[in-house]
Parts: structure tokens; sequence; C-alpha cells
């Protein structure tokens, strides 16, 4: 997979990779000026006295110089602009695995942004002198054959010493590459354990927690700063005895040239050209070493990175749109088990709802209620069985169309960075003023709305800590009303509310009734019952009893025997099993 996508940027960013090439070529070239010119000056205008000589070669120095700065922008801009292109193309895709890779395998034990940091670590290499390094490591041998054929004593030192800087730079990538792992692992994790203290901040204030936490905290602060510390020491250690040992072997050449002089086998210049070289030779292994942390964290961002987009591949885009829904959601023998577990939260449910429908879900804490509300809307898929709408699977819609058509209002309501009006919205950029106003108006919420500050255009921060838990509820709910949903599910949409809110939750839910909706709600208070029409017992994952309200809450007043749904007993395979056999 890795080659693939090498091989699909190698051809996306052809042209600016042989400008690269090219310039490369031209200023690898040019380096040999440098040399030429003190040989010139030693062997040739010091004996000749030749003023003219000196200062037409040294112009032609300088002419090559300047060009020599031009190629060097050229081929600096066009890395950059594979640098930005590269991160431009993953960007959608490695933010769509970061956001997605939780509802598929869990929360991982970081904060949830590794593949972010990873496309970070790949765009600044690309964007930095790294990749420089590695398209002049092969000049390294151009060089050496012309100091092989200045003098191949010269050659042959030159290419031990290039031989040492090489062993010091691959005992330097199995020194790294674990630390590198370790220390993106450490930075994962202490960033959420930061947020989860920040998060809990109000509460720990008020209950002397504080410190504690704090205390609890710093436990992760010590870790990063150990394999922090040994990365760097690790690479600063490599550089100071690469960057040392590249100057021995330059003085060594030097000393080697002067016993070639001695002997009368070099001239003057030759010793120069051949220190000068030699350094030019080294730079590059030199730049590579320096530029190495940098180098095994794009790489081990890389192989992360290939393997997200790869399991996380967003659908393609349907070529046949579905009409919107008006019929039936219908679930058969579904069961789910939560992301990255294997224990199942909802087994083997079988229902069926029609249009002008009011589902109400009840049952004792962790009995399965949430997951059931969760699969019906595509959060969480289904290990086993399907859950249809008008007769269509979920995956038959694009994910944007098919949420348009939802309505949801979670147990916490969690609202995004930005104006009342576009929480409401969605985020739209094609909503009507009149269209927000109407969620607003059958959420009960416009007259409050209005009141604030600045009305619609009210800001507001993540989270909305500006408003009530009531108000964040009831704009969460308009924003759930946003596009007359088909399908509105409120997971106990009304535990934040005064009898102003109850009120005008129960006509939101009336309206829904009314214009051919179904409404799934999860509640514990029975006060809430009066707008639904069916009643479903959810305990212990399974669906024990479902039916018109009035008869089953007649069954659960003890005046009947409760009708079991689906009783069927437990399969002997786990949730990977039963995954499988879907």
């Amino acid at each position: 997979m890795d080659r693939q996508f090498l091989s699909l940027f190698m051809r996306r960013y052809r042209a600016n990779l042989i400008l690269v090439a090219i310039a490369s070529v031209l200023l690898n070239v040019m380096v040999f000026a440098g040399s030429a010119y003190m040989m010139l000056v030693y062997d040739s205008v010091l004996p000749s006295r030749s003023i003219p000589t000196l200062v037409g070669l040294f112009g032609m120095l300088v002419l090559l110089y300047i060009f020599q700065a031009m190629f060097e922008a050229i081929r600096s801009e066009a890395l950059l602009g594979v640098a930005n292109g590269v991160h431009d193309d993953l960007f959608s895709a490695v933010h769509y695995a970061t956001v997605t890779r939780p509802l598929r395998q869990g929360a991982d034990k970081g904060d949830g942004l590794q593949f972010n940091r990873d496309l970070d670590s790949i765009h600044t290499f690309l964007a930095s002198q790294g990749p420089v390094a590695l398209i002049d490591l092969p000049w390294v041998i151009m060089f050496m054959a012309v100091l092989f054929a200045l003098h191949w004593w010269l050659g042959l030192t030159a290419l031990l010493g290039t031989f040492v800087m090489a062993g010091l730079a691959i005992w330097s990538n199995k020194r790294t590459q674990m630390g590198s792992r370790e220390l993106a692992n450490i930075t994962g994790r202490r960033s959420a354990a930061a947020l989860s203290e920040i998060r809990f901040a109000e509460s720990a204030l008020a209950m002397g927690m504080q410190e504690r936490l704090v205390k609890r905290t710093s436990g992760w602060e010590g870790s990063f700063i150990e394999a922090q510390s040994f990365l760097s020491r690790t690479v600063s250690r490599l550089g100071g005895a690469s960057k040392s040992f590249r100057m021995l072997l330059q003085s060594l050449i030097l000393t080697v040239g002067a016993l070639l002089v001695i002997d009368g086998q070099a001239s003057g210049g030759v010793i120069l050209a051949s220190s000068v070289l030699s350094g030019r030779a080294l730079a590059p292994v030199d730049q590579a070493i320096g530029n190495w942390r940098g180098m095994i964290a794009a790489r081990t961002g890389w192989s992360r990175v290939v393997q997200a987009v790869s399991a996380f591949r967003k659908p393609p885009a349907r070529t046949v749109e579905l009409a919107r829904p008006t019929g039936e959601v219908s679930l058969r023998d579904v069961w789910v088990a939560p992301p990255g577990t294997q224990r199942f939260t909802l087994s083997g449910v079988t229902m069926t709802l029609t249009p002008g429908q009011v589902l109400a879900v009840i049952g004792p804490s962790a009995a399965g209620k949430t997951t059931l509300v969760r699969a019906i809307l595509g959060i969480w898929r289904p290990a086993r069985g399907e859950i249809r709408l008008d007769g269509a699977t979920l995956d038959q819609w694009d994910a944007e169309t098919l949420g348009s058509f939802f309505g949801y209002v979670p147990q916490t309501v969690d609202l995004v960075d930005g104006t009342i009006g576009q929480n409401i919205a969605r985020f739209d950029p094609d909503a009507t003023s009149e269209a927000v106003v109407a969620a607003a108006r059958a959420a009960g919420m416009h007259e409050a709305i209005l009141a604030m500050s600045d009305g619609y255009e009210t800001p507001i921060s993540g989270g909305g800590a500006e408003l009530s838990a009531g108000q964040r509820q009831r704009i969460g709910l308009a924003r759930a009303l946003y596009g007359d949903p088909f399908l509105l599910v409120l997971d106990e949409a009304n535990s934040n509310l005064d009898a102003t809110g109850d009120a005008a939750l129960a006509h939101a839910v009336q309206g829904v009734r009314e214009r051919g909706g179904i409404v799934i709600m999860i509640t514990h208070r029975p006060a809430t019952l009066g707008p639904a029409t069916h009643l479903a017992v959810i305990n212990g994952g399974r669906l024990v009893d479902f039916g018109e309200r009035d008869a089953v809450m007649k069954r659960m007043n003890g005046n009947e025997t409760p009708r079991i749904v689906k009783d069927e007993p437990e399969p002997a395979q786990d949730a990977a099993g039963k995954g499988a056999a879907a």
C-alpha cells in the first residue's frame, strides 16, 4: 500500500519532481566550480601573477554562484509545493480517519489526534532540508570519483570516512525508531490526560481535587520528558560525532594531500581542491544525520497515515441517490457491541417503526437503550443483523445525505465554536434564515435567542459554556429539528429542561408526528411518555417488550404477562465471530 501511495504522488507531482531533479543536477555540478577555481588560482594564476586572469576567473565564479542561489530557490520552492500538495491531498482522508476511528475501533489511549500529528510530521519534513540531503546523497559517488581521479589515496580516505558516517546513521536509525514510536504514544496519552483534566476542572475545583489530579497527570509529564530526552540525546550525540568526524576527515584528507605534494605526486591546488570536495561529498551525509529525527518521524508517520487512510477510507459517492425516506424503519436480529469491545450491549433486536409513530424506549441504566439509537442512526455498526430505512440499508445513502434525514439530541449536547444560528443550521453554507428560525421556533427557542446579546449571531465557544444546560439542550433540539428530519432521536433530551422546555419538547415531537416522521425517545421520566404511541422495554441488551404504549404499560403493571419479543439462546460466538458471520 505504501508503494501505491508513493507511486500516486510521484505521478501527481511529476512536474515539481522533475524540476527538483534538474535543479539538483545543476547545483551539484556547480559545486566543482569552487574547487576548480582554487586549483586554477594556486596552479596557474599565482605562478603567472596574471591579474586579468584572476579577475576573469573570479567574475565567472560570481556568476556561477548567482545561478546557484537561483537554482537553490527554485528547488526549495518546488519541494515546498510538493509538501503543501501532499498535505492538502491527505488532509481530508486523514481527518476522516481521525473522526471515524473511535466509531469503529473505540477511543484509543491517547487524545485521538495521532494521525494529524503524523501528517504534520510529513509536511514538516518535506518542507525542510531533509529531502535535499536525500536528493544530494547519490552525488557523493560523483565526488568520490573525482577524488579518486585526483589521486586514489584521496578517494580511498574519503570513501572510508563515508562508510564510518553511514555506520553512524544506521546505528542512529535503530536507536531512534523505537524512541520515536514511544514518544508519539506518550505524547498522545499526555494530551488526553490534560484534556480530561480541563474538562473536569470545574468539578475538581469544587471538590478540592485539583492538586491530586495534577500529581496524577505529572506522571505522564515525566514519561514525556524522559522519552524526549532520550531522542534528543541520541540525535545530538550522533550529530556532534558526525560533525567532529567530518572535520577530522577533512583535515586527514588535507594531510594526505600534503604528503602527496611532498612526494611530488600532486600540486598545491590539488590539496585545497580535495579538501573542499571531500567536505562537499560528506555534506549530504552530515545533513541527513542532522535531519534524522524528522526523517524517522516522517517515515513512521507516513506508515501510520497510509494504514489509517486505507483502513478508514471514505465510501465513494453514490451515483444513484435514493429519495427522501417516507416509509418504515426496521431492525432485524440486530446485535451491537461498542467499538473496540467484544461484549454485546444489544442482542437480537427486531422491531419495525412506521411513519407517525413515537416510540419511547425505557429500561434500567446500562440496559442498551443508547446502543439501540446509535445503531439506528448508523453511529455504531451492527456486528450482525440489519437496519433498513425505506427498505434500504443505511449504507445505500451517502453519510452526509443520510444525516440530513436524521435529527439527534444526545445525552450531552455539544455545540461547536461559531454563532447560535450556525449551530442550529448544522453549519450548512446553504442554510436559509427561514429554515433556521423555523427550527428554533419548533424547539420553542426563538424568543429566548432574540433576547440574547446579538440574537442568532450571538457567538458561542466550543461546548457552549456561555449558555445554561437547558439552553444548550434546547439549541441542540433546534439543531436536530433543522431541515424537518424524517427520524428524530431524543436520548434523555429533557434531562435539563424545565416545565416550559418539556412543553416545547412535547410540541416538537407532535410536530414531527403530524408531518409523517418517526420519533424515538429514551426516557426515565414517566411524565414524558404522554406523546408516545409505542413503548419498547430494553433490559440486559434485549428487547423484552414492544408494542402500543397502553398495552405494554398494562403488561408492565402486572395485569398481563409481558410479551417477549425475541428470546433466543445466546450463540456461542463472540462479537468477532458474529461480525464474521454477518
